[in-house]
């Protein structure tokens, strides 16, 4: 019975406290609401173009062409460590006959060619088809290696390597926007909060002088930055669902040549986390705020 006394208390005193200033909580929900929709939205942005960037590193493949005296048992083995290797997400073995058929196939006006060999003078060839694009310079050197059993090793490098840049550039661009978003977001509400606890100072004196704890004076407070970061991240996430839902069309038809993601689930799975940020972010700025001013 306590508890829930204590609970109503909390809850009643910063619905109280936001009333009071109005204006200031008005104006911190939409600047929390503004930052956690421009958050949400690079995150979406930023799972697009990691997705992109995977498919590209899919379709740089790299081929290894088969030495005619190679062992088949050592060609094998080689096959079979290349399947258990990290990003790597397929490997084939095309022997000289299925290159030949497939060189038939695609130079159908040049087969004259071939009828004036005497033999198959394509050579077998492992392919293979990669998850992560940035194991490909490590693996092709390491396949020239070997010489015994490779003769060539061709893979698109300046392909890879742009790739992997942009993959790179978009992992720390990522970081730091996620940084500054949230670092812009915690400061708003402290300072809101701390006008609040200014406003509220005698009375928060007037509670200590009667031995109300730190955690009773904090927890109204704590509440009401809950509350702004609740209702802005909830603005965030309407508004995020209703444009992923119009943008989400129109990136699949742009990008249709590539497997992009745009399902409900990671919309639905974003929409939630904005959620947990604009709480955690709310409560841990009127936590350090009022310790700040209880401290003095």
């Amino acid at each position: 019975m306590a508890r829930l006394h204590v609970a109503r208390y909390l809850l009643g005193s910063a619905l109280t406290g936001l009333w009071r200033n109005r204006t200031m909580t008005g104006g911190a929900i939409v600047t929390t609401a503004i930052m956690l929709i421009t958050l949400a939205g690079f995150l979406a942005i930023n799972d697009t173009l990691n997705q992109m960037v995977t498919a590209l590193g899919r379709k740089s493949n790299l081929i290894a062409y088969v030495r005619d005296e190679a062992r088949p048992t050592q060609v094998t083995a080689i096959i079979d460590d290349l399947r258990t290797r990290p990003g790597v997400g397929e490997v084939q073995f095309v022997s000289k006959e299925d290159a030949l058929a497939i060189f038939e196939s695609r130079f159908v006006d040049q087969r004259d060619i071939l009828d004036v060999l005497q033999s198959n003078p394509l050579p077998a060839s492992v392919e293979l088809r990669l998850n992560d694009p940035s194991v490909v310079p490590d693996l092709a050197q390491e396949l020239q290696t070997m010489t015994t059993v490779f003769d060539d090793v061709v893979v698109p490098l300046d392909v890879v390597e742009e790739v992997i840049g942009i993959s790179n550039l978009a992992r720390v661009a990522g970081s730091v926007i996620i940084i500054a978003l949230t670092g812009v977001t915690l400061f708003v509400i402290v300072n809101t909060i701390r006008i609040a606890v200014f406003a509220r100072r005698q009375e928060i004196e007037i509670m200590k002088l009667v031995g109300a704890t730190d955690w009773f004076v904090r927890g109204p407070f704590v509440a009401e930055g809950a509350i702004i970061g609740g209702i802005g991240a909830g603005i965030a996430a309407i508004a995020l669902v209703v444009l992923y839902a119009q943008a989400a069309p129109v990136v699949t038809r742009i990008v249709s040549f590539l497997p992009v993601s745009t399902d409900t689930d990671f919309v639905r799975n974003l929409a939630v986390f904005t959620l947990l940020v604009g709480l955690i972010v709310g409560s841990l700025g009127s936590y350090f705020s009022v310790r700040r001013y209880l401290s003095v």
